[in-house]
């Protein structure tokens, strides 16, 4: 948002006006000024936490993104060899749900699942 401001409050709390006889007066101009730099800061400060929160927030979704995505190409992986001619009923989910984990048991014992099992 910065970039998009001609000034920060900074450059506006340094801001300096030329004398003029006929000009303005210099305590309500700077009285305005004050008001204004109020409002930047806010402005800076409101949007500052925002921008972080949000980097923040896309991270976190970009990690969970990743990981669905793995497990996609996983599932995408199993469910390849099955019929698809066939309707795949609630049982048969079950039992895929049981293989499945018998698959991560013996990978996890052994290492590797036996050509001779897959």
């Amino acid at each position: 948002m910065n970039k998009e401001l001609n000034f920060s409050s900074n450059s506006l709390y340094k801001k300096k006006f030329k004398s003029a006889g006929n000009g303005y007066d210099p305590d309500e101009v700077d009285e305005v000024l004050d008001q204004i730099i109020d409002d930047y800061r806010k402005i800076e400060s409101s949007s500052s936490v925002d921008v972080k929160a949000l980097i923040n927030e896309n991270e976190e979704l970009k990690k969970v993104n990743a990981s669905l995505l793995q497990e996609l190409t996983k599932l995408k992986e199993r469910i390849k060899y099955l019929p698809k001619d066939k309707p795949i009923h609630i049982d048969n989910y079950e039992l895929l749900q049981r293989i499945g984990k018998l698959e991560s048991y013996i990978k996890e014992h052994i290492g590797s699942i036996p050509d001779e099992l897959k």
